[in-house]
């Protein structure tokens, strides 16, 4: 049952939050604070019902009508405690809001540093072991715990305010209260890994509240790095589409931020939304690939992100495809160009979804410039055995392979790295 369960949240395209105890922290210890009762915390009393929106519940029951044997999920939306509990089918109720704060509290005998909450700490492993709880799972994942977080988010210690922004994110956004809350306390924030957990636990929301977007854009430049690479997530993904000012600092970022690594991200994450706007700087940024190897590496990646994402795109860009085309096709090709870590993110070309949003796409016209790739020694060999895997997701006959393993047959018996292409095809035509 908790397989339906976590498809039909899949389903309803809704999944991506929950806790993140790795959330880097830093800052002081506090005493923790007493536990309210929890008719004041804004999360459901015991035999209380936590009432879902009509929107919400109608997410998750179309969600679940997708899903054969999963009737019980549908029927059990009319509150948001009975959803949980059909959702969490074998793991019961879960933690009660009253543990959970007390778990929460808890928290504050935890340091904190650049690796996050104190793996080690008790107080952390009783609130993961906790946190894996069926029942405490889809409640956490549905929003239904956000009252915890809105009641301590103000919390003395970081380690607890870090989980109270993660208690008020949710598999469906955080709610309008929560985003309150969060732009609320993050205008006195001074921890940055704090922050970084307020930015995330709201970064869906980007769109449809505007002071959500108004705190990503006046944390770009923020003195911590992570801070920043935070507010590059929130300003490059699809949420933040169609939103004044958002691609625009993303690609001020790219080039102008200080941290390599924080322009490298941003180059990375630079073409999610699609948007060919963009497209100027990631071509400048993919000319030379010797100015910054790093940076290409990143900048090829977003480049391919512009029409190639694990969720196709509604209009894909075709000149990103045929700048994509160019860097795989380029010669003479070395180790670093084109980049082996990049390759990989062309297969998600298979997804029917792409093909007809992009009827421009030959998938000859790919396999064929990967299968040039593969077959050019002076190429990195990590980028050639990352091609021949896309060559096959991306529906390569066998003939393809066998033409390659032609190419390769003097070295089947000569150790090196050109002997593990070979050895790669050979698994491929053996189906492995």
């Amino acid at each position: 049952m908790r397989t339906l369960a976590i498809a039909a949240l899949a389903l309803a395209g809704l999944w991506g939050c929950g806790d993140k105890t790795t959330t880097p922290a830093a800052g002081e210890k506090a005493a923790a604070g007493s536990a309210a009762p929890v008719s004041a915390l804004g999360t459901p009393a015991s035999g209380a019902a936590a009432k879902l929106s009509p929107d919400l519940a109608g997410k998750v029951a179309n969600a679940a009508q997708q899903i054969k044997g999963a009737k019980a999920i549908a029927g059990a939306l009319e509150d948001g405690k009975a959803a949980a509990e059909a959702l969490a089918d074998g793991g019961g109720e879960g933690v009660s809001p009253e543990q959970l704060e007390k778990l929460l509290l808890d928290l504050a005998t935890c340091k904190v540093d650049d690796a996050g909450i104190e793996r080690d700490c008790e107080a952390n492993k009783a609130w993961r072991d906790a946190r894996k709880n069926r029942g405490t799972l889809i409640k956490d994942w549905s929003g239904l715990m956000a009252g915890l977080g809105q009641k301590h988010i103000k919390n003395a210690s970081p380690a607890v305010r870090i989980q109270a922004a993660s208690l008020m994110g949710s598999i469906f956004g955080a709610s309008g209260d929560s985003q309150s809350t969060i732009i609320d306390a993050a205008k006195v924030e001074s921890d940055p890994q704090v922050l970084k957990a307020m930015l995330r636990a709201v970064a869906s929301s980007i769109k449809k509240n505007d002071a959500v977007r108004q705190l990503a854009l006046s944390q770009a430049g923020h003195a911590d790095a992570k801070i920043r690479m935070e507010v590059l997530s929130a300003l490059t993904s699809s949420w933040a589409k169609d939103t004044e000012g958002t691609l625009e600092k993303a690609m001020e970022m790219t080039e102008k931020d200080e941290s390599p690594e924080v322009r490298i991200y941003a180059c990375r994450r630079l073409g999610e939304r699609a948007d060919e706007r963009a497209l100027p700087l990631l071509l400048k940024l993919t000319a030379d690939h010797k100015a910054d190897p790093k940076l290409y590496s990143a900048c090829v990646r977003g480049l391919i992100a512009m029409w190639s994402a694990p969720v196709p795109h509604k209009t894909p860009s075709e000149k990103a495809y045929q700048a994509t085309l160019a860097i795989l096709k380029k010669k003479p090709r070395d180790e670093a160009a084109p980049p082996w870590t990049a390759i990989s993110a062309v297969e998600w070309a298979s997804k029917d979804r792409f093909q007809q949003a992009a009827p421009w796409y030959k998938k000859g016209d790919l396999i064929g410039a990967l299968a040039d790739l593969t077959a050019d020694r002076q190429a990195n060999w990590l980028a050639r055995t990352a091609a021949l895997d896309a060559m096959k997701r991306l529906g390569a006959e066998n003939g393809d392979f066998e033409k390659l393993k032609a190419a390769y047959n003097d070295v089947k018996d000569k150790p090196g790295t050109d002997k593990h292409v070979f050895d790669k095809i050979e698994k491929l035509l053996a189906g492995k």
